[in-house]
């Protein structure tokens, strides 16, 4: 679609904030626009009215189940529901909600690189540890892959606004903060520092 997009508009793609909308009416006529539209929306009311059931529960599970968060924020009231969980991705849901939708995207796009720069440090420090032995697939060239992941992921990082980036430190100091609150299980972590043993002797 993006091919049939650029195709269609070529370098005036950069022009138009919805460029495959726009693509598609210069194709077959105005109800493309709207059709493509359209869809757009019902698409992004299906995801919003699904996160709205999933994320406070997914938050009230980091809190009574993982202590990843204060147990208080995982409440619940008469109806078994996390009212703490919902009220708090309510307020957050209603400060995003008055920003713009292309920074909104480019959060969205900004959490997906979080993942993928853990993964790549998660690569480099489990291949220099050796902490989860794999005696199967090795990663040919040993470092060379990972570090040129994140040299890329870190110039990608000069696209985003310093906005974006702001919202992305906030978050990554307040989760810094909540892993003071996680309490780990001795036995958990016995039973898995043991299973790593086991696999070091193979």
């Amino acid at each position: 679609m993006l091919l049939v997009a650029i195709g269609i508009l070529g370098v005036k793609m950069g022009n138009y904030s919805t460029p495959i909308a726009v693509a598609f009416q210069k194709a077959v006529g105005e109800w493309g626009y709207v059709l493509v539209i359209a869809g757009m929306l019902i698409s992004i009311l299906g995801v919003a009215f699904a996160s709205s059931f999933n994320t406070p529960a997914l938050i009230a599970s980091l809190a009574t189940e993982h202590s990843m968060l204060p147990s208080w924020i995982g409440k619940k009231n008469k109806h078994d529901a996390a009212w703490v969980a919902i009220l708090f991705s309510a307020v957050i849901s209603s400060i995003l909600i008055t920003q713009s939708y292309p920074f909104l995207v480019s959060c969205i796009v900004l959490a997906s690189f979080v993942q993928y720069v853990s993964f790549i440090l998660a690569v480099i420090k489990f291949k220099h540890t050796n902490e989860f032995p794999n005696h199967g697939f090795k990663l040919p060239g040993g470092y060379t892959i990972p570090i040129l992941a994140l040299m890329i992921s870190c110039y990608m990082v000069t696209n985003f606004t310093w906005k974006t980036i702001l919202v992305g430190v906030v978050v990554g100091v307040l989760a810094a903060v909540t892993y003071f609150f996680i309490e780990k299980d001795e036995k958990a972590e016995q039973k898995h520092q043991q299973y790593l043993a086991k696999m070091r002797k193979k």
